[in-house]
């Protein structure tokens, strides 16, 4: 995840945040430039991955938009958080660099009438285009935006790390971009209502969205991890290993507040729940893995699952979660993703050679077997 970043000022430019042996070279000489949609053609059908139809190098111009379907679904407002899939392209490599549709990618959520702060890649790229998610659009809406890759960039970064991952995206300082973004959902859960368990506390909401829990009359935790979808999802079944995106909220007993929650400011968590990479506390990933996609989850979490005897602090020092507390978790899964596939490991030296006695790893003035041309 990347550290929570911040807008820079516009005039900031791409080559001054960009390190010298990562900035990329803009498009070639000869290549034929064109504006915006002149450039490329949009098919195919909302919830699925594009169609480019390129018709020559997208030039690094000014800003356009279009709407390229029209949805037939729900009218969203301001303060509505929206999930969103979407696609970028370089206009100059015709190269896809993300695509929300594959298997390895999750969906974006974007609160309308609010800046998105980036905490992920995902995110990064999408708060180049969330301006353009505005209310009185609906669901369903399959929007374009071609910009240039300063638009995207400069606004936004004052962090080494986020500028790294640009570079490692094949993205050049004078690139045209080209996003394609659907509208596919407003973020929650979806599915079959359930009934709340008895050890569950009360649910507080505040604009339709939880905002705490209320433990009166409550009993007191069971010291056993106790799981229970008050609605059951009708998506994929989690599987142990996979990333899920998450909108949450958690509290202690008897405390009238959370000590963290995503649905106020329209955040999700993305987070890898079971096996041995799991970015999650056990009971996360116990309690979720199994469930459907658009599942709302209640959790309690024993202190063994949880922190154990580790208190949690804020980044003021002060303590947020003591040592031994018993979690309570409302999680929505919005979203599931396989993990990306491991690099393939490097190809072991070659041992010393025994005829010409050349140490391995001694450059050679001929290429080796495989070399690129």
């Amino acid at each position: 995840m990347l550290d929570r970043l911040r807008r820079r000022p516009a005039a900031l430019l791409l080559t001054a945040l960009l390190p010298a042996s990562l900035a990329l070279a803009a498009c070639g000489d000869g290549d034929e430039q064109l504006k915006g949609f002149d450039a490329v053609s949009i098919s195919g059908a909302v919830g699925s991955t594009p169609k480019l139809d390129w018709k020559g190098k997208l030039a690094a111009g000014k800003r356009q938009v279009k709407v390229v379907t029209e949805g037939d679904g729900p009218e969203i407002a301001k303060g509505d958080v929206v999930q969103v899939d979407f696609t970028m392209a370089n206009g100059y490599t015709h190269k896809v660099t993300y695509d929300a549709y594959d298997k390895y990618s999750l969906s974006t959520l974007v609160k309308v009438g609010t800046e998105l702060v980036p905490s992920s890649f995902s995110d990064l790229l999408a708060a180049g285009i969330d301006d353009e998610i505005k209310a009185g659009q609906k669901i369903g809406t399959r929007i374009a935006v071609t910009m240039s890759s300063e638009d995207l960039i400069a606004d936004y970064l004052g962090n080494a790390q986020a500028a790294q991952l640009i570079a490692s995206k094949d993205i050049g300082n004078e690139d045209g971009l080209l996003f394609v973004a659907d509208l596919t959902a407003v973020a929650g859960p979806s599915g079959t209502e359930e009934k709340a368990p008895a050890w569950a506390p009360k649910i507080v909401e505040e604009d339709g969205v939880p905002s705490s829990f209320d433990f009166k009359g409550a009993p007191a935790p069971s010291g056993k991890l106790e799981v229970a979808a008050i609605i059951l999802g009708d998506g994929p079944k989690v599987k142990s290993g996979q990333n899920i995106l998450a909108s949450y909220l958690g509290q202690l007993p008897k405390e009238k507040t959370p000590f963290d929650e995503s649905y106020a400011d329209g955040r999700a968590l993305a987070a890898v729940v079971g096996g041995a990479d799991a970015s999650v506390v056990k009971g996360w990933s116990k309690g979720l893995v199994g469930l459907p996609v658009g599942s709302r989850v209640l959790l309690q979490i024993p202190p063994s699952l949880g922190y154990g005897k580790e208190a949690q602090k804020d980044q003021a020092g002060k303590v947020t979660i003591p040592a031994n507390s018993t979690l309570y978790f409302i999680v929505d899964i919005l979203d599931v993703a396989d993990p990306e596939p491991a690099p393939e490991p490097a190809e072991p030296a070659s041992p010393t050679d025994a005829a010409t006695g050349t140490p391995s790893g001694t450059p050679s003035t001929e290429p080796s077997e495989g070399a690129s041309e």
